[in-house]
């Protein structure tokens, strides 16, 4: 907790969350980082070697971390809960983009 004055509806340093793009608690109430487009995505992975076709392939892995915060700072972020709250840069997950 900062050594600040504390403001009711200002988010604080003790609010941050590692791996998200910004506070939670500040997208749209009741939403959650489970119910955002951003949580989760396709990274690559190792390359490996394929002994029937000859060839290298690379792999993808499912990041379970936040596509804006890798598009704001650049690594990978750790993976995100489902539960925390959203942050400003929620967008909400089109039906045809849902996990099962």
């Amino acid at each position: 907790m900062s050594h600040l004055t504390r403001l009711p509806g200002v988010p604080d340093s003790a609010d941050i969350r590692p791996g998200m793009a910004y506070f939670p608690g500040t997208g749209p109430y009741g939403k959650t980082c489970n119910d955002c487009a951003h949580r989760g995505y396709w990274r690559a992975g190792k390359t490996k070697f394929n002994a029937r076709t000859g060839l290298l392939e690379q792999t993808r892995v499912r990041s379970g971390g936040c596509r804006e915060f890798l598009r704001l700072t650049h690594p990978h972020g750790p993976t995100i809960q489902r539960t925390w709250q959203a942050c400003k840069y929620y967008v909400a997950r089109s039906s045809a983009g849902a996990r099962s």
